[in-house]
């Protein structure tokens, strides 16, 4: 059975993205003063559709492993390798077309690399929780610019570095680590399945079920809508 409520905030995660693109379009790109945000809310949005995005994430990566246990190293490299493919396409597509919003190391980038990763670092276990506060750390000992240009991808970035989209592996790989060393605690407990279990069918909450089922198509189009709405009512 589904985790009904997991689907919910998923799609949860999607509406807050969206909200943020549209206050991000106005602002960064067509500089319209229309539903401005400050920006300490600007940054709480910003930091909560991306925390819960990427948890939700890896809780749906446990509930993987255990329906599929081995065979989930088939599954997550396909995906990671269909990733690639899509965020490299946004990276030429940027580079030649709107250089000025070039994305250099995205959230889908992201994603690619962390589940590639997640393959191996799920034998850790409950040792993943230690390594996500680990990576929290590393910014506050280490200074995370370098003269070396391919580093990036772990947030050591040169002075000229530039990602309109930009999600390296050092910080938000500890949010995997932490929310699927949680999954396994929680559902080691068995209280997983009371956290996320919903029963209810109403149609908010289908609708949102629908928005994380098409999650990857809402996120390639939705931005490419938002611009082009906006260049209409604008100009």
């Amino acid at each position: 059975m589904r985790y009904e409520k997991l689907d919910i905030f998923r799609g949860i995660a999607i509406l807050l993205m969206i909200l943020f693109h549209i206050n991000y379009s106005l602002s960064d790109i067509f500089s319209i003063d229309f539903l401005n945000f400050s920006e300490l809310f600007r940054l709480l949005l910003w930091k909560i559709w991306v925390l819960l995005f990427i948890s939700i994430s890896w809780v749906s990566f446990f509930l993987a492993e255990k329906k599929y246990w081995d065979k989930i190293y088939k599954k997550y490299v396909k995906y990671s390798i269909f990733l690639w493919i899509i965020a490299s396409l946004i990276t030429w597509f940027t580079y030649f077309f709107i250089p000025w919003q070039l994305i250099v190391f995205g959230i889908l980038h992201f994603f690619s690399l962390s589940f590639l990763l997640m393959i191996f670092f799920r034998k850790l276990r409950y040792l993943n929780f230690l390594l996500g506060i680990i990576i929290i750390l590393i910014p506050v000992f280490f200074t995370m610019e370098t003269n070396f240009h391919y580093l990036f991808f772990l947030w050591f970035t040169y002075p000229s570095f530039y990602s309109a989209d930009f999600y390296p592996i050092i910080p938000y790989f500890w949010v995997f680590l932490l929310a699927y060393s949680s999954s396994i605690f929680l559902d080691k407990k068995q209280v997983l399945w009371n956290i996320f279990w919903w029963k209810h069918t109403w149609i908010i909450s289908n609708f949102l079920k629908f928005m994380w089922k098409n999650s990857l198509i809402i996120y390639l189009i939705h931005q490419p809508i938002i611009i082009f709405i906006i260049y209409l009512l604008t100009y």
